[in-house]
């Protein structure tokens, strides 16, 4: 009897093994296929990888080829067809060689995870679901928001229930619905839903398209922007450079718009979870349920629903993620936008592969014929030079806000000078007098402070020590509840510990917090200014699905008149309200030993900025230091940010440092110090001739800038050479041929750390 014999490939080992299977069940299974098998009794989802035709014997005179095709075991189940289409699997091997990866890494890191590997047997279920509908009672909607409105008359459109899913999918977020659920004019209800396990079709529930918005007016820069981009030709890079709040994400809209018109996908990328919901609803009021998202902030089985919807779909969508999302099989791919494209968020250092999303979505765009959009209000100096004519992207501006808004203006504050007259507070006086008027105003402020937790570490004021993580070495942070208990925390291994009364090194009592972060700003406003209305937006605020959204919501509504958080304030947020930004330390983000420290300081300063004064009122951003003469804090008062791209520009050229030239990070981690170090040192030996035939040099092996983490030596090899060169390593998997099991290796090319 005939049968079809597929070459299976399973995560088996550390770059995973392939298996002969046959099609005994007349599937139909064919190259790219993702099929469920079994190896020694255990269920694990496959990729085919090969097939040809063979016949089973059927006498006892075998063959060794009989021999072997007779024991061959049946694939027990299509789990999806055509998963990995061949020119994205051509794709994704070139991105594999580059990255100095196999290509099986580089498809386990594309494919959603769960869909590769062992598989769980789960028999088809009921789930429980949200239920939203109206309540007879309408003697509340008078007193509603516009918002909370639209949501009324969606749901009466719907015969006055729907799937909370569903509610979420047309841009309406759970904050919203908890609103008027908690004033009494809608309900909920968990209501049972039949799942097939590993059914291929999304539940899917027909949803009437509300009033989606319509495309705003344009302005001349806009329109220019526009009409350049349409101009380029296929798999061309676009850098639309605007000053925050000059209407870019207006400029997406409407590419994504004639892209969709045309056939063809559209894929939004954001560098942090935390952007998502604001871009998402931006997209949804406009386009509705062709809008999907996909990041880590989803589940494995959201993330597969997903995959599975673009594969089988024919009508054009719209894509919203993080980094990983520049993988998604969108076929055919008309718009990759990256929007604040300086970020460091989009390069990926762990684990391997070690891949920039801006360096994959160009690639793809080249093959595929799509066009690729930088948006940035303060572009990275790798794109800078490769601006035309000495690099391959075009340049639109957008040099004005929407409305002729005019800039916020900076006022530094001198910290010295508070020191010298007795303050010795985290707040100046000018930020003090500057806060107590935000209620009265209705106005709001963001408060950026670099660090999450209470204080920066805890130390011993007797000697002098400073309490460090047991596994790795780093000093431990210390966090504060709500009821004022303290703990110490490493941010990372995630290990804790109580405060204990004495010092281990001379038995002092003295212990003192060191060191400022957001819990201690927020307790330090709580106490001098009572009445202030305060949140919290970090990681430990921020938690699960929809934190980010909820939080933003609450503030947005006027719930809190000052927003301290890290970082994550200074991205892309639109927050009418806010005509204060404030920088509270500004110095420990201008002196880190980094080479682009001050140009990532400039433009989270820059970007902080921008988030004030884009409603009807002026903003202000207010800074202090003890460094007021930087030239960081000076590019930042004047506004010249290309002023100082090209002062740095020049300064990196001249000494030969990136990107006027290439770098690659060879990093080792191991339990055991001297063996890591030792396996590090020979190999640096090991590649030296093809570093010297090849013009690179060999910087270490050294320490990694923090030696210990999670109870593992780290060491590290920093390879430099010239600028387009290819890396002077063997190829494939001879680096990893004479390594020990206890010492793992992963190559970083062209790292943003050093």
């Amino acid at each position: 009897m005939e049968y079809t014999k597929l070459n299976v490939w399973l995560e088996i080992g550390r770059e995973g093994r392939s298996f002969f299977y046959k099609d005994g069940l007349n599937l139909g299974v064919d190259l790219g296929d993702l099929v469920l098998v079994r190896l020694r009794g255990r269920p694990m989802n496959g990729l085919v990888i090969g097939k040809c035709n063979f016949k089973e014997a059927k006498n006892d005179f075998l063959s060794k080829h009989d021999e072997k095709n007779l024991f061959l075991s049946n694939i027990d189940e299509l789990v999806q067809k055509a998963a990995v289409e061949p020119r994205w699997r051509e794709w994704l091997e070139s991105m594999a060689v580059k990255c100095h990866t196999s290509p099986f890494r580089m498809l386990k890191t594309a494919l959603p995870p769960g869909w590769l590997g062992q598989r769980k047997m789960n028999k088809d279920q009921k789930k429980k679901l949200w239920w939203i509908s109206l309540d007879d009672d309408e003697s509340t909607t008078k007193l509603l928001s516009a918002r909370q409105k639209e949501l009324v008359n969606f749901l009466n459109r719907c015969g006055g229930g729907i799937w909370l899913k569903s509610v979420n999918a047309e841009g309406f977020s759970t904050g919203l619905v908890m609103n008027l659920i908690s004033i009494g004019r809608i309900t909920r209800e968990k209501r049972e839903i039949f799942l097939k396990s590993n059914s291929i079709e999304h539940i899917e529930i027909d949803v009437p398209i509300g009033q989606l918005e319509k495309p705003r007016q344009l302005t001349v820069e806009q329109n220019s922007a526009i009409n350049l981009f349409n101009s380029l030709a296929k798999g061309s890079t676009l850098l639309l450079w605007g000053v925050t709040g000059s209407g870019k994400t207006e400029v997406y809209l409407q590419l994504a718009s004639k892209e969709l018109a045309s056939g063809r996908h559209c894929l939004i990328l954001t560098p942090e979870i935390g952007l998502v919901p604001q871009i998402v609803d931006r997209f949804r009021n406009r386009f509705g349920t062709r809008v999907l998202e996909y990041h880590s902030n989803c589940s494995d089985k959201e993330r597969v629903t997903t995959w599975r919807k673009i594969l089988n779909t024919s009508t054009p969508l719209i894509l919203i993620g993080t980094r990983s999302a520049v993988f998604l099989p969108l076929s055919p791919l008309g718009l990759i936008v990256l929007d604040e494209e300086h970020d460091s968020s989009y390069k990926q250092e762990a684990p391997m592969p070690c891949y920039h999303a801006r360096d994959m979505a160009i690639e793809r765009a080249q093959r595929t014929g799509a066009k690729v959009v930088l948006g940035s209000a303060t572009p990275s100096l790798w794109t800078w030079k490769s601006l035309l004519p000495n690099g391959s992207i075009s340049l639109a501006r957008l040099e004005s806000r929407i409305a002729k808004k005019s800039l916020p203006s900076v006022c530094v504050i001198d910290m010295r000078q508070e020191l010298a007259h007795g303050n010795r507070r985290l707040i100046s006086r000018s930020l003090m007098k500057r806060l107590i008027t935000l209620s009265e105003s209705g106005d709001q402020a963001i408060i950026l402070v670099p660090r999450r937790g209470y204080s920066s570490f805890l130390s011993c004021r007797s000697c002098g020590e400073v309490v460090h993580c047991p596994h790795c070495d780093v000093a431990l942070t210390v966090h504060r509840g709500l009821k004022g208990i303290e703990w110490l925390r490493c941010h990372w291994c995630d290990y804790r510990a109580s405060i204990e009364r004495q010092c281990h090194e001379c038995g002092s009592t003295a212990f003192k917090p060191f060191g400022t972060g957001t819990q201690r700003v927020m307790d330090q406003l709580s106490r001098d200014l009572e009445g202030l209305r305060l949140l919290r937006f970090d990681r430990d605020t921020t938690s699960g699905r929809d934190g980010h959204r909820r939080l933003l919501e609450k503030f947005a509504s006027g719930e809190a008149d000052v927003l301290v958080g890290t970082q994550m304030l200074s991205k892309g947020m639109d927050l009418p309200k806010v005509t204060l930004a404030v920088v509270l330390a500004a110095d420990g983000l201008l002196y880190r030993p980094d080479l682009s420290a001050e140009e990532q300081a400039l433009q989270l300063f820059l970007q902080l900025a921008g988030r004030a004064g884009r409603g009807e009122r002026p903003g202000e951003v207010l800074v202090q230091t003890y460094c007021p003469e930087h030239p960081v804090i000076k590019h930042l008062i004047d506004g010249r940010y290309e002023e100082f791209l090209k002062k740095e520009s020049k300064l990196r050229k001249e000494s030969g440092l990136v990107p006027y030239s290439r770098a690659c990070l060879l990093r080792f981690s191991g339990q055991s110090a001297n063996l890591t170090e030792k396996v590090a040192v020979s190999l640096a030996k090991e590649i030296q001739p093809i570093c010297d035939s090849k013009g690179w040099n060999i910087v270490g092996p050294s320490p990694a800038l923090i030696a210990k983490v999670a109870g593992k030596s780290r060491w590290q090899i920093l390879l430099h050479g010239p600028e387009f060169s290819p890396l002077p390593l063997p190829k494939g998997s001879k680096l990893w041929a004479n390594l020990p099991k206890e010492v793992s290796l992963s190559v970083d090319p062209d790292p943003l750390q050093l």
